[in-house]
């Protein structure tokens, strides 16, 4: 029961890791890592090219 419990606690907080969300910006936007370099706000319709070519959602860090 113990481990259940536990599972059922840590599963949420991991899966929050999970899914991709707007980090700041206006509404419609999303911040990019643009090459590891520069923080960049996009409209979400442009994020598809900038994470095929490498790119990750979120600031830089």
């Amino acid at each position: 029961m113990k481990y259940l419990l536990a599972a059922l606690l840590v599963l949420p907080l991991t899966a929050c890791e999970l899914v991709p969300v707007a980090l700041g910006g206006p509404p419609g936007k999303e911040l990019v890592c643009h090459k590891g370099k520069k923080t960049l706000e996009l409209p979400r319709d442009a994020i598809g090219a900038h994470l095929d070519h490498g790119d990750r959602r979120g600031p830089c860090r």
